[in-house]
């Protein structure tokens, strides 16, 4: 796993995933960290989740490439955090995935990444699901 630390941004009252380090480290700033980092990693795991289950249910050729193009994306999002591949798609795991539920998704993921690569990510990934649900 990379380099990562957990900040309080006091504009916004939450804690986030950044590069620097904040001023002082105690058991409270590493259970959050620890707390983020696995929140980070659920709703990443249930965004790729639901975008191969909305693949699933499509036969446009033009929507499965746009959404190939979302599932590498955050495969390459999850691997420059946590430096490990996403895990495959349980069947009996899968529930009705819209669109919408991955922009929500992405959203919450936006507000708590603060690197610069992974943010920038986050929304080329957020831009092409919009773009899918206008179309």
């Amino acid at each position: 796993m990379h380099k990562f630390f957990c900040n309080y941004n006091p504009l916004t009252g939450k804690y986030e995933l950044s590069q620097m380090r904040g001023g002082f480290r105690n058991s409270i700033l590493i259970q959050a960290e620890v707390d983020l980092l696995d929140e980070i990693k659920k709703n990443l795991q249930q965004l790729y989740e639901n975008v191969v289950l909305i693949k699933e249910q499509n036969n446009n050729e033009e929507l499965l490439s746009k959404l190939d193009d979302i599932e590498l994306m955050i495969s390459n999002l999850y691997y420059s955090i946590f430096s490990a591949p996403l895990e495959l798609v349980n069947d009996n795991n899968l529930e009705n995935a819209t669109i919408k539920k991955c922009i929500n998704i992405i959203d919450d993921l936006i507000s708590k990444i603060n690197i610069q690569e992974q943010s920038r990510l986050c929304f080329l990934i957020k831009n092409a699901l919009v773009s899918l649900e206008n179309n």
